[in-house]
């Protein structure tokens, strides 16, 4: 059951037939609109992690008209009782002037009196583009020759930066706008485009835009959790010694965390490139970590299938595991699904990037080193 919030000062008004057009009641905001082919709306306004019930209202003559109190601005959405809906930003004072058709709804709509509101259809226009064009390079990467895939790849990547872009220049233009947000949190095929890691700066600024701006908003603690999120949680594991090795400890140096194991033949075969990673950038101040998920109910001897794989692949670093195989809690903390994996912080505690392709590791900890 959804919670219900105050409503002040809401007017439903029915005229008869004759009338060309309801009048719409004062409040804060107002909403006229004419959806064809609907006769029930549901009003709800939009926090950041439930919906609150605004109100019910039933057409008339096709028409539906609501107004309601409002402090600054706020998220809602209109839709159908089936789900089907646009959603809205709306300022105070603002009256909004909305049509269109039930089939499609959330594209097939035009709306007047709401900047907010217009810049989510802008927002929403723009992505629907952006995931035609995916599509179709998806779809030609099905049947494309091996050779053609260099060519594919470079114009996905030319496509998503141009979306990202875009993204990024909506967000500085509108960081005084609660809008800012959906464009932070936009994504595709469930991923967000802009991503906390690399695009970590436009988290910050949003983040401190609606706490200057809306301190008491749900959406803002929303924006502090997500910020958290892009800093390494911190851990306490035992290394070859017995000895308590913690995260916390490497503060202020590059980190590299690694997590792999003996039985692990990929995590094997990578060892002898992490090698020449700890030797080529250990002396100018990079810090390796591996975590190992020896422990697994298969291994008979995980303590010496471990201490064995280290000495056999000359890793020289800090060693640490829990000895609990897929059971060990630091899963919990870095939510990996498979090993090897890797991730990269930098001096700040702040996740660099995760599961980063070799080369790219290699120049990205070279670039964070000589800066």
């Amino acid at each position: 059951m959804r919670n219900l919030i105050p409503v002040v000062g809401l007017i439903l008004l029915s005229f008869s037939a004759c009338q060309p057009k309801m009048q719409t009641p004062k409040g804060d905001f107002t909403i006229h609109a004419e959806v064809e082919g609907v006769d029930t709306i549901i009003f709800e306004k939009i926090e950041a992690n439930n919906l609150l019930l605004v109100d019910t209202i039933f057409a008339k003559n096709g028409e539906f008209v609501t107004a309601n109190s409002i402090e600054g601005s706020a998220f809602f959405i209109l839709r159908t009782p089936e789900g089907e809906g646009i959603n809205l930003l709306i300022e105070k004072g603002e009256q909004l002037e909305i049509s269109g058709q039930r089939n499609d709804w959330a594209n097939n709509y035009s709306i007047e009196g709401s900047t907010g509101s217009n810049q989510i259809l802008e927002l929403n226009h723009k992505l629907n583009k952006f995931e035609i064009a995916i599509d179709l390079i998806y779809e030609e990467a099905k049947e494309a020759q091996k050779e053609d895939f260099e060519d594919i790849q470079n114009r996905f990547n030319s496509i998503f930066e141009e979306h990202s872009n875009y993204l990024k220049s909506f967000i500085d233009a509108n960081l005084n706008s609660k809008v800012a947000i959906l464009a932070l949190f936009q994504a595709i095929k469930g991923e967000n485009i802009l991503n906390l890691n690399s695009d970590y700066d436009y988290y910050e600024k949003v983040a401190m835009s609606f706490q200057n701006n809306w301190p008491n908003s749900t959406h803002t603690q929303l924006l502090k959790d997500v910020v958290k999120m892009a800093f390494a949680p911190d851990f306490s594991l035992l290394d070859l010694n017995g000895d308590s090795v913690s995260l916390s400890n490497y503060k202020g140096k590059l980190t590299l965390l690694d997590f792999w194991a003996s039985w692990c033949r990929p995590c094997r075969a990578a060892n002898p490139k992490m090698v020449e990673l700890y030797n080529r950038y250990h002396k100018k101040g990079l810090e390796m970590i591996s975590i190992s998920l020896d422990g697994t109910p298969q291994q008979t001897s995980p303590k010496q299938d471990w201490l064995n794989a280290i000495k056999e692949d000359k890793l020289s670093w800090t060693q640490v595991s829990e000895l609990k195989g897929w059971e060990s809690e630091i899963r919990n903390k870095y939510a990996f699904r498979s090993i090897p994996f890797t991730v990269l912080i930098d001096t700040n505690g702040r996740i660099i990037g995760e599961n980063l392709p070799e080369k790219f590791l290699d120049s990205k900890i070279a670039e964070l080193l000589n800066q």
